[in-house]
């Protein structure tokens, strides 16, 4: 089978083309995708991306750090220890390879520790996470977090808030960059990966060889089971169906009604919450009674 833009033998399938293509075009195809998302950020900016382990979060950082010359960008990682030698090697791995800022979060400093119960770990590793990433990201001086989201997630997280009419999220955080607000310590968020699908991102790293982290969470559920296999099956009959769909979404939000946001300074850590004391804060409180 030959390349859908050149002579070469395809060697990668893109869902979101519906075509094969060669390794070069694939490159081409991957970062010019990133770019389209990291033109947007501030020249100059400086981004701390949140390093899981797994497939996303490394082809984000990789493929960013490629082009950080272009944008002047100063990059730095974090990775939060769940309890997973893998990811951890994978993460000194990938700071000796590309040089970055890096540091590993520990949540026993913190108070913490992930509950038995599948369901209330879900519940804690998302708030910690996104406490832990916007606190560093404010403290150590970045101006963005950067993320491993991809087109997959943004389509799940689209249609699960529209099902749940959660309009809040669609409204202020459904962009692939979102500004700071240093007033209220707040870093703007980046997703690298916006216009790539899951299978874009494996692809990439298994080209680049990269290291990953192939343990999935043992505690978690994957509550994503019944929406992305049907996202999936329309992508399978009309290949441009999730980026249409999350564009869509993006123009209607735009079109829409911005009613002031509300969002104040936690009264016991002072980062952002929409009411007196943050989830992060209120979480430690009961996390007793979690475990």
């Amino acid at each position: 089978m030959r390349c859908a833009y050149c002579n070469k033998e395809a060697e990668i399938y893109v869902e979101n083309l519906g075509s094969w293509v060669c390794e070069e075009h694939f490159e081409r195809y991957f970062l010019k995708r990133v770019d389209r998302v990291l033109r947007r950020v501030r020249r100059g900016s400086s981004l701390l991306f949140g390093i899981s382990g797994g497939k996303d979060s490394i082809a984000a950082i990789h493929s960013t750090d490629l082009l950080k010359e272009k944008y002047g960008f100063r990059i730095g990682a974090v990775m939060i220890d769940t309890g997973s030698d893998e990811c951890l090697r994978v993460f000194n791995e990938l700071k000796d390879m590309l040089g970055f800022e890096g540091e590993v979060l520990s949540l026993r400093d913190w108070g913490i520790e992930i509950p038995r119960d599948p369901k209330l770990a879900c519940f804690v590793c998302g708030v910690v996470n996104r406490y832990l990433l916007n606190r560093y990201a404010v403290e150590r001086g970045y101006d963005y977090v950067a993320t491993g989201h991809n087109l997959d997630d943004m389509a799940y997280f689209g249609l699960n808030n529209l099902i749940k009419h959660s309009l809040d999220y669609l409204l202020y955080q459904y962009d692939s960059v979102t500004e700071p607000v240093p007033e209220l310590r707040m870093a703007g968020k980046v997703k690298p990966l916006f216009w790539l699908s899951d299978s874009d991102s494996l692809s990439y790293v298994k080209l680049k060889g990269l290291p990953r982290c192939s343990t999935k969470c043992p505690d978690g559920l994957d509550k994503q089971a019944i929406i992305k296999p049907i996202l999936y099956e329309i992508r399978k009959k009309w290949p441009p169906s999730l980026v249409n769909f999350v564009s869509s979404i993006r123009e209607l939000v735009r079109m829409a009604e911005h009613p002031q946001r509300k969002v104040n300074l936690c009264e016991r850590c002072g980062y952002p919450t929409s009411g007196k004391i943050c989830a992060f804060c209120r979480l430690k409180e009961s996390i007793g009674g979690l475990r």
